[in-house]
């Protein structure tokens, strides 16, 4: 079974030199590995080693393999480790190395360590390990002083900032750069004179019991656009969720601070498995415009309480999310991961129920909708199969979707709630839109009424 494995514990395995424990770890914010050591004869190369450690230096730190593979697979949300190639400790020169980050990333990135491991079969082969500490991070944000176009061309005029969340981070000039960090989008949350700053405003505002629109779908929609554009989606293929209470409602203390319940749940939702299709940002939330609060990953995440009660969440509806591990191609479409969906969707409708348990009042009802958006791959649109995915039947029994984008949509008692009952609701619409009969869901526990999503069977 894959697992998430501790950095103590990758550096242990490492001075063990059986590698072979190192097998079903999964990659994550803090584990990186590359099948080979980095060439850095050439320049693209250079940049790969600067934006890999400066994306665990923007992260909370972490550790680089050299030398270990991974592959992809549809049932966890990360890459996972299978063999490992080890190579002569002189195929890695580690002051090449040195001189190339502190040539390539700035500030100078303190107390990296470097380090060439012999295995317990050969001592003569082993993995090399890059360590990002922790403490760097504290000196962030670290930025890539030039960027490598696809023909080879070093641009001096941009710069790259990375972080260790996604990869292909787009390039930005210094001036975009400054204004991101002006604006708090990536590092408010970490500066703490202004975070006891914005909660002090935050228990002035609690104060101020809001004025209650009437809530329509439309006004909710066009808060999901909004976040769409936030996290840089418009356009883009993407699963939005949201959900709005049908009586008035608030959240008093959602500016109180960061250990008030509903902030806790917004900053740590459910999960049910590591490296599952959670939505966990593993962010510090930040206020805006005292109106709600949000978490964001740019380009991967969003996740949002509004204070007069609508939550919404948007994820990537291409191979980041949705379609993750389904090696959808341009001929193909997009192929919808059944997995990821069921189980974003479930823990999507357990976050509600709960975040909903601490407004005032305790909204008797409420709605859930389900957005696909844009998604289509060069003019194909997506499908989905009945099947639970694996390397063997990707293609099998898939229906296209009859459009591009469609919403569903439920309502739901609060004082009956149940997330694998709202979850199956919901799912059995999007398989009836893709041409499925309700037998035919994955994941449902047909033993008991009302059917429901079994989480047994997601894990």
């Amino acid at each position: 079974m894959p697992r998430l494995i501790a950095i103590a514990e990758v550096v242990a395995i490492l001075q063990s030199g059986d590698f072979t424990r190192l097998f079903g770890g999964l990659e994550d914010d803090h584990l990186e590995c590359k099948s080979a050591p980095y060439n850095l004869d050439q320049e693209r190369e250079k940049m790969e080693l600067a934006k890999d450690v400066s994306a665990l230096a923007n992260a909370e730190g972490g550790i680089i393999l050299v030398g270990v593979q991974t592959e992809r697979e549809p049932a966890h949300q990360g890459d996972i480790i299978r063999r490992v190639g080890c190579f002569a400790q002189d195929f890695v020169d580690f002051g090449q190395y040195r001189n190339v980050i502190s040539d390539w990333v700035l500030p100078s990135i303190p107390g990296l360590r470097f380090e060439w491991h012999p295995g317990t079969t050969n001592r003569n082969e082993g993995i090399a390990s890059i360590l990002v500490s922790q403490e760097a991070s504290r000196e962030r944000p670290y930025v890539v002083s030039r960027i490598v176009e696809n023909s080879g061309r070093i641009i001096g005029s941009y710069i790259g900032f990375f972080e260790r969340i996604r990869e292909n981070i787009a390039p930005m000039k210094p001036g975009e750069l400054r204004d991101r960090l002006r604006d708090g989008r990536r590092f408010l949350e970490l500066d703490t004179r202004l975070r006891n700053i914005e909660e002090m405003v935050g228990r002035l505002a609690a104060g101020q019991v809001p004025q209650q629109p009437a809530f329509t779908a439309e006004i909710v929609i066009r808060r999901v656009q909004r976040a769409r554009r936030e996290v840089g989606y418009e356009g883009k293929p993407t699963l939005s969720l949201a959900a709005w209470p049908l009586q008035p409602i608030d959240f008093p203390d959602l500016f109180e601070s960061h250990e008030v319940p509903v902030v806790r749940l917004l900053e740590q939702p459910p999960r049910l498995r590591d490296a599952g299709f959670d939505f966990a940002t593993r962010r510090l939330s930040t206020i805006v415009e005292a109106q709600l609060r949000r978490c964001l990953i740019p380009e991967h995440k969003i996740l949002e309480v509004w204070r007069d009660g609508p939550l919404i969440c948007v994820v990537p509806g291409d191979d980041w999310h949705l379609c993750w591990g389904m090696r959808s191609t341009p001929e193909t479409g997009l192929r919808i991961n059944n997995l990821a969906f069921a189980e974003t969707v479930y823990l999507f409708c357990d976050w509600v129920s709960k975040i909903y348990g601490n407004a005032i009042p305790i909204p008797e009802t409420f709605k859930v909708r389900v957005m696909l958006s844009d998604m289509t791959l060069n003019g194909r649109a997506c499908s989905l199969s009945p099947y639970r995915p694996n390397d063997f039947n990707m293609g099998d029994d898939r229906r296209p979707a009859p459009a591009a984008a469609q919403h569903f949509e439920i309502d739901v008692e609060h004082a009956t709630a149940d997330p694998g009952i709202m979850a199956y609701r919901l799912l059995s619409q999007i398989y009836a839109w893709f041409g499925f009969n309700a037998n035919e869901m994955p994941y449902v526990n047909r033993s008991l009424q009302p059917l429901k999503i079994d989480l047994t069977q997601l894990r």
